[in-house]
């Protein structure tokens, strides 16, 4: 017979343990393609999606200056920079140049004038009417009038009354007239290429109103601050995490590439935008997904390896004897092995690149457009076959220079288990190493040089090898536990269970590798699901921190409060269904002398209502006193405000002072009424203002508006307030009596003479007490940036993390910080958010989006959450451990093919000492029942002590922003593991239930030889 016949025949008579190996070949091929590629795709969706998700100045970084003397060479300049900087980077970049209010006039109406050129404005929005002004009919037409074609904000025409061929005079040395070709409004005010700026979401500014489109000529040399400003944003639909990295590692420099043009200038270049926080919270999820990717596939490798050499053992053990015939007829151990690896060729090529192959095909069909990588999947199959022929041919290798017949696997030679003891301390070296590397740096995750996020190569080993390690120090305790359990046995009657305890206990070797792959595939399952556990929990935590609400509404173009905020008297919910709580909230930047911070400014009273799971509705009880000393109470159901004016100013004054009243709404937000006119010659008179028909109105004070004067001092002086004409009594409704207004100051805010006076109680993130050194009672002062009030605190409180601020917040009651603005004479912030709990957050928000349009952004709190990176993650490292459990019962079946062949000799003999079948079918059973039971208990403490050790850190890594402050709890997602452990429980029952079955029926069979085995 030739010598190809031969090693046919060979492989011919082992099919079935061939077989087996390529069906492992097959899984782990398969599964590690699809954990490797399922993971780039998700991550490279994630990232992308994450950026389609940031609106305003999330998503867009820009670099603003003074419009150069040059202003082409000045364009050049910074298109050079940006070009080579950001357009490499899959993002664009547009140029646009913008005015300050500009001093403009309309009939009798005069006005601040906000002119933009901005080339990509008209594929952003959509005309309402009339035509671009770049349009040649809007040319001609404004040439005809000796004008400059505009086309107008809607919002701002609707407020200014004008309409096309309105013609708008701007004052000044270099006066010029605006001809109304059209109207117009962005398509969405949100969209990052407008960088959230209010004027184009509303039409208006606080002392402007437009914008109005122009050619750039038209804007510039103007009485007014012109800049130019440069606005990238990423293109999502192109970005990949490289170019994400590197554009991240790259925006810090442009700005001071920028300056160091000299066409550029020099007058106040500023970097804005917050694209960079935004590509370093999403590559943090990727970072994140990187330190999680190597779990399910060590899980993979390890029980894989080790079930492959379960059945490299066990094809050594069937061919012993014809290894022995084939060495003694002179054929080499290298010639052996060659023939051992061409099975594994001949079988396992097909079966890695069938596994590639289909998960590649699952994939495609599971997750469609998302793209594959055919190079990922033939490099993870190359390695598996290298793999398996390193194991199953070097295993043939070893049995052909050991030729000497032994028991099936009972014993493994000198070498194998010098190596084998060698590799148990290398491993266990190498788990410690990597757990103090881990514990050292609280995560598997670094900062590098740059400031990125990068993956600790020996930190991200940690778990697997600590479980790995546990499972072989657990595995060595096999032989003590199983004799303990055979002295159990003994002292009980019958063969069953005295029998399977002996057999366990007198040749563990033959059941360990069985015992190893059940116990890491179980620790696998386990360690996911608690990671899982602990991931959900600090996850849910974390979105609650960064939305605040269970929906949090954001209005576009929300500033200061300029007259009657018809959105704290309707919040516009009304009808809106499964909304259990909501309330406003402003949310904005201040100064703590120069350390940045963000308040949060809520009723506080709700707070538990409105944010639930932020834990802040403890902390918030004590701003309780500060919200009921707000203002004072208006008696429900009033309709007037009545007060007595007294105007004094020289004579012949002519001119208005507009005169209104101030509230605070039930929640706290400030609105001033229709301001009513009282002309200065009259010399004053009665005023009636009328009241909101709300509930739960706090009156705050008066205000006093001067215009028309012509530049001379009217002193105003208010009498006794009266409601729907009684008088009030009482220090609640007394306030500051006379007030100058001039040409420089024509505002003026009468105070309420009662409270006000204290400093204003605030509770601070602990980030931001421990930096500015501040304790519960201790005094401060910040500045609101928007409005401008300088408000003296008192801390009452440390917060660990104040939601949607982080734990550098600062947390104060809405009524309370609108009172105290008011008094500082500055501008009243106007709530920018609405906070809402409700049952079914994400209906909400997608029913608030879909009725509200681009003037409203609701988001659920899952739109905070990691769940995009983080859930592909869990679910390829559930992937690895069902994988495990399958290589598990690969390793089971192998023990019962090994436990078939060595002991038949032991079933003739108790049949022949008169054993019965049953019993000995009984026995077998039990002895793998405790071997499995023994494993998978064992397994599932080795996975709790690692997971222990390791889950929380890995959980924390896995939410990027989370302060330090906030604890992780440790938690097991119990679901998955349970179905997990119930499916491999049933099919191993299955397994032996029928090696059981095989036992019973050989040892009935009548007239047995052991020479028939």
């Amino acid at each position: 017979m030739g010598a190809a016949r031969t090693a046919f025949a060979r492989a011919n008579a082992r099919a079935g343990v061939l077989a087996a190996i390529a069906a492992v070949v097959l899984l782990l091929s398969g599964l590690s393609t699809a954990v490797i590629d399922s993971l780039a795709g998700s991550s490279v969706s994630g990232l992308r999606s994450g950026l389609a998700a940031a609106q305003g100045t999330a998503g867009a970084a820009r670099w603003q200056i003074r419009v150069a003397h040059d202003p082409e060479a000045q364009a050049d300049a910074a298109a050079s920079v940006l070009d080579r900087m950001i357009t490499p980077l899959d993002a664009t970049w547009a140029r646009s140049v913008e005015t300050a209010p500009v001093d403009a006039t309309f009939g009798e109406a005069a006005f601040g004038a906000v002119l933009l050129a901005d080339p990509g404005a008209p594929a952003r929005s959509e005309l309402v009417d009339g035509s671009w002004p770049e349009a040649s009919e809007a040319i001609a037409a404004a040439s005809a009038e000796t004008a400059v074609p505009t086309t107008l904000h809607a919002a701002a025409a609707e407020a200014l009354g004008l309409e096309a061929g309105d013609v708008v005079e701007l004052v000044g040395a270099s006066a010029r007239r605006l001809l109304v070709v059209g109207t117009w409004l962005p398509l969405e005010p949100s969209d990052p290429a407008w960088f959230g700026e209010g004027i184009v979401a509303t039409g208006a500014t606080a002392d402007g109103a437009g914008p109005f489109l122009v050619a750039e000529a038209s804007a510039l040399d103007l009485p007014a601050a012109t800049v130019v400003r440069w606005t990238a944003v990423v293109d999502d639909s192109a970005v990949t995490p490289d170019s994400a990295r590197l554009l991240r590692a790259e925006l810090p420099d442009v700005e001071p590439a920028l300056r160091a043009e000299p066409d550029i200038g020099a007058d106040g270049l500023s970097a804005l935008g917050g694209l960079d926080a935004t590509l370093a919270r999403l590559l943090a999820g990727l970072g994140a997904v990187r330190a999680i990717a190597p779990l399910p596939l060590l899980l993979l490798a390890f029980t894989g390896i080790a079930a492959l050499t379960r059945l490299a053992s066990l094809l050594g053990a069937a061919r012993r004897g014809e290894t022995v015939l084939l060495r003694a007829r002179g054929a080499s151990a290298a010639r052996l092995a060659r023939d051992t690896a061409v099975e594994v060729l001949a079988l396992g090529v097909p079966a890695a690149i069938l596994g590639a192959v289909g998960a590649e095909a699952v994939l495609m069909v599971a997750r469609p457009g998302e793209a594959r990588s055919p190079a990922v999947a033939a490099a993870v199959a190359a390695v598996v076959l290298v793999g398996t022929l390193v194991v199953v041919a070097g295993r043939a290798w070893l049995d052909a220079r050991r030729p000497v017949v032994r028991g099936s696997g009972d014993e493994t030679g000198r070498l194998a288990r010098g190596l084998a003891t060698g590799g148990s301390v290398l491993l266990v070296v190498l788990a410690a190493v990597a757990l103090w590397q881990f514990r050292l740096y609280g995560s598997p995750l670094v900062l590098s040089a740059s400031g990125g996020v990068e993956v600790d190569p020996i930190a991200v080993l940690a778990p697997m090898l600590v479980l790995a390690a546990l499972a072989l120090a657990a595995l060595r305790l096999a032989r003590p536990i199983d004799a303990l359990l055979e002295r159990l046995a003994a002292a009980r009657p019958g063969l069953v269970p005295s029998l399977p305890m002996r057999q366990l206990a007198r040749r563990a070797s033959l059941y360990s590798a069985a015992s190893l792959v059940t116990m890491l595939a179980v620790a696998g399952l386990t360690l996911s699901a608690a990671f899982s556990g602990a991931w959900q929990g600090i996850d849910t935590t974390a979105s609650a921190l960064a939305t605040g609400g269970e929906v949090r509404v954001s209005y576009a173009g929300r500033d200061v409060v300029q007259g009657p905020d018809e959105l704290a008297l309707d919040d516009g919910l009304g009808g809106v269904e499964g909304i259990a709580a909501e309330g406003p909230v402003f949310r904005g930047e201040v100064r703590i002398g120069s350390e940045p911070a963000t308040v949060v400014a809520l009723p506080v009273g709700a707070t538990g209502r409105i944010a639930p799971g932020t834990g802040a509705a403890g902390a918030a009880a004590a701003l309780g006193a500060s919200a009921a000393d707000a203002g004072t109470p208006v008696p429900p159901g009033t309709t007037t405000l009545d007060v007595a004016v007294a105007l004094d100013a020289p004579a012949g004054t002519g001119g208005t002072v507009a005169v209104t009243a101030w509230f605070l709404t039930e929640a706290g937000a400030a609105t001033p009424v229709i301001a009513v006119p009282v002309d200065v010659a009259a010399g004053g008179g009665d005023v009636g203002l009328d009241v909101p028909a709300a509930e739960g109105l706090r009156f705050i004070g008066l205000g006093a508006s001067l215009s028309g004067a012509s530049g001379a001092d009217v002193l105003v002086s208010f009498g006794a307030i009266s409601l729907d004409g009684s008088s009030v009594a009482g220090p609640g409704f007394e306030v500051e009596r006379e007030h100058l207004l001039t040409s420089k100051a024509p505002a003026a805010r009468a105070h309420l003479t009662d409270g006000g006076g204290d400093p204003l109680p605030v509770v601070l993130g602990a980030e931001l007490a421990q930096r500015i050194s501040a304790r519960t009672g201790d005094e401060f002062a910040f500045r609101v940036l928007t409005g401008g009030a300088e408000i003296d605190a008192v801390v009452a409180g440390v917060l660990p993390v104040v939601p949607t601020a982080g734990d550098d917040g600062v947390l104060a009651d809405l009524g309370a910080l609108e009172r105290y603005t008011f008094d500082a004479d500055a501008g009243v912030p106007a709530f920018g958010e609405r906070w809402i709990a409700t049952a079914e957050p994400e209906q909400l928000a997608a029913d608030l989006d879909r009725a509200h349009g681009s003037t409203v952004i609701a988001d659920a709190r899952s739109a905070s959450s990691s769940a995009p990176f983080i859930a592909p993650a869990i679910v390829a490292l559930q992937v690895g451990a069902a994988g495990a459990l399958l290589f598990a019962l690969i390793a089971v079946v192998a023990l019962v093919a090994a436990l078939g062949g060595s002991r038949f000799g032991e079933i003739v003999v108790l049949r022949a000492l008169g054993v019965p079948a049953r019993t000995q079918s009984r026995a077998r059973a039990a002895e793998l029942a405790v071997t499995l039971g023994t494993a998978v208990v064992i397994g599932a403490l080795v996975g709790v002590a690692t997971a222990l050790l390791t889950s929380r850190e890995l959980a924390r890594a896995a939410v990027a922003g989370v302060p330090a402050v906030v604890p992780v709890g440790f938690g097991i997602d119990l679901a998955p593991w349970l179905v997990g452990i119930a499916v491999f429980l049933v099919l191993a029952a299955a397994i032996t239930a029928g090696a059981a079955a095989s036992v019973r029926r050989i040892a009935a069979r009548p007239g047995l030889r052991q020479e028939e085995g």
